[in-house]
């Protein structure tokens, strides 16, 4: 008798002891999808929406200048802007794949953390693995809001330098091509 009592207090305080340690794992799922959250509603807001007009604009703006300038002096100040440009126009492409990766990642992770979770709940899977997948996905959430920090501080960089130059780059590419017209215009005449 005394040996069964021993055996069902040792099955309770088990019990007890891995319902503890399951409710920390929930509230440790629950904190990462608090947090996946706030990152998706950080990502939504820096959203490049207009990445592929952006694209257009950049590469007819050049193209315009390339075409039409005709110069027979080298103006310096113009070929740092249109370096400074160039280099903007080719960050465009890695921030719009930063973006989807976010995306994708966000959506994975919530994936990930709701099957964990499952698990977890239900006891489904290797028990005394569920720390080791739960600090697995941490590290996938930190990894993501590592991208989201880069993503971020490229696009402003980004977005600076278009805003900056292109107002003042299109302008002189319409300006050019305008002479370009009133030349061949009067040559035709």
């Amino acid at each position: 008798m005394r040996q069964l009592s021993f055996f069902l207090i040792a099955i309770a305080l088990i019990t007890g002891c891995a319902d503890l340690n399951k409710q920390s794992q929930l509230t440790a799922i629950d904190q990462m999808q608090t947090t996946l959250d706030s990152l998706e509603k950080v990502v939504k807001a820096n959203e490049i929406d207009t990445i592929a007009a952006l694209r257009v604009a950049t590469n007819t703006l050049e193209l315009r200048i390339k075409n039409y300038y005709d110069s027979d002096t080298i103006n310096i100040e113009l070929g740092k802007k249109m370096n400074a440009f160039k280099s903007m126009r080719r960050r465009l492409n890695p921030l719009g794949r930063s973006y989807s990766t976010l995306n994708r990642g966000i959506i994975e992770q919530r994936k990930q953390l709701k099957n964990l979770k499952t698990d977890i709940e239900q006891g489904n899977g290797k028990r005394n693995e569920y720390d080791t997948y739960i600090a697995h996905e941490k590290g996938k959430i930190i990894q993501l809001k590592s991208i989201l920090t880069a993503y971020i501080k490229e696009k402003y960089s980004t977005m600076s330098t278009f805003n900056k130059l292109y107002p003042e780059l299109n302008a002189f590419s319409l300006e050019q091509m305008e002479k370009y017209n009133r030349k061949r215009n009067r040559n035709l005449n």
